[in-house]
């Protein structure tokens, strides 16, 4: 039997990335993921939400083992595909109403460079507009409209023509106003930036519906500004719902809490059922601009991703959805009775079963960065995964959470939560 040592030594030496948690992963069944000793935890990273199905879902693992049988691999844009065409159709029913055209890729991030090329294509236009704290992905175009200096620094000059707006986060909010009093100034920003910051060549505003950074949910009234700006500047919406969609808010894709229609959409993580998929979809209009050369990917699509990504639609559309809404509701309110306990618990907010938590030093609203760092690192020791960015645990538990998890991983963080108190 491999020993934990080992695979750390060969990480050490042969992996170009650092690993966040100590943790050499073995197997994984539901919510529990267990390491090579053992020891066994309550997985509320789901891999950043790529395994929101959680561990071993037999209906998937079917559904891979099947079609492995048959084919393995096949281009889907050198012959045709059944799956492709089977997973395209699938996105087209479950999507918007106005989106019907797909291209497949491997991620999220393939996804945001085919959207971004596809944007400028349709409307020749070549500026955008992206949000402050955006995440989209660490390649060239991806990491150019990436509202974080963490994710760039040191690899420019990026794509020229990236314009930043606020975002829309209450809790800490850039133009230090106060909703709904704003009257969505975070929105209302984007007409001045396209009178006094652009050439008037703005192709599109790429956004997350729910911005993974620091998990930052949008006021009422938000994207329907944002998308009303878009329609009377002739430009695109597009949002990025690679974490936000399939079920994680509590409705298959974000921007449904909202009612609002989006010119393109990309996803990613969970499509494939814990398999490598990305895919963004287009209103045929939109998608039309697209020639045969205009982008590729070898590997996208693959009959094996798109197998699981039709069992993953399927479970969703079974109950899941669902659970998401029912066990969101319940986890935040018990987040809520722990912020009336920890002087620690600056804000609780989310959707579905995308939630933050943040952690404050005082009522000055301080970002406790090392405070929180501790208490993950805590709560990983006891047994609970999340994932720390800044000073918000983002928490992603997997869609078919039972209560019994949600009232383990609360009880677990008022334990850990006492302690950090305590130094505050």
């Amino acid at each position: 039997m491999v020993e934990s040592d080992e695979i750390l030594e060969k990480y050490n030496k042969y992996v170009l990335k650092k690993v966040v948690e100590p943790i050499v992963a073995y197997e994984g069944k539901g919510v529990i993921l267990r390491d090579l000793e053992g020891k066994e935890y309550l997985d509320f990273t789901t891999g950043y939400s790529v395994m929101a199905l959680g561990y071993g879902n037999p209906s998937v693992r079917r559904a891979i083992q099947e079609q492995l049988i048959r084919i393995e691999h096949c281009c889907h844009y050198l012959f045709y595909s059944i799956q492709a065409a089977n997973f395209a159709e699938k996105l087209c029913e479950i999507t918007p109403s106005n989106l019907q055209k797909s291209f497949l890729c491997n991620s999220g991030t393939e996804a945001i460079e085919g959207v971004i090329r596809l944007a400028r294509k349709y409307t020749k236009r070549h500026e955008m507009f992206a949000l402050y704290r955006g995440h989209y992905g660490r390649s060239m175009g991806a990491a150019s409209i990436t509202g974080n200096y963490k994710e760039k620094k040191g690899m420019g000059p990026y794509l020229a023509g990236v314009h930043f707006l606020p975002p829309p986060y209450c809790y800490r909010c850039t133009l230090k106003q106060t909703y709904p009093e704003c009257n969505l100034a975070c929105a209302g920003f984007m007409e001045e930036a396209i009178r006094y910051a652009t050439s008037d060549d703005v192709a599109c505003v790429i956004l997350e519906p729910i911005m993974m950074d620091v998990v930052i949910v949008p006021p009422d009234g938000y994207l329907e500004e944002m998308k009303r700006i878009c329609e009377d500047h002739d430009m695109l919406l597009v949002t990025d719902e690679v974490q936000s969609g399939l079920g994680r808010s509590g409705r298959m894709f974000a921007v449904e809490h909202w009612e609002v229609e989006p010119d393109i959409m990309a996803l990613g993580k969970a499509l494939g059922g814990g398999l490598p998929l990305g895919a963004y979809i287009a209103s045929e209009k939109v998608a039309s601009a697209f020639e045969y050369m205009d982008y590729a990917s070898s590997c996208g699509g693959n009959p094996l991703a798109c197998a699981a990504g039709l069992e993953m639609i399927n479970q969703l559309k079974g109950g899941l959805l669902e659970n998401s809404q029912r066990m969101g509701k319940y986890f935040l309110k018990r987040l809520l009775e722990l912020k009336h306990r920890h002087k620690s618990i600056g804000d609780v907010r989310g959707k579905g079963l995308f939630i933050g938590l943040e952690l404050v030093k005082d009522q000055k609203k301080t970002p406790a960065i090392q405070e929180a760092e501790r208490a993950k690192n805590i709560l990983r020791e006891r047994g609970l995964l999340i994932i720390r960015n800044e000073s918000t645990f983002r928490i992603l538990p997997p869609l078919m959470v039972k209560k019994e998890d949600i009232d383990r991983a609360v009880e677990l963080i008022d334990e850990v939560l006492m302690e950090i108190d305590k130094t505050l």
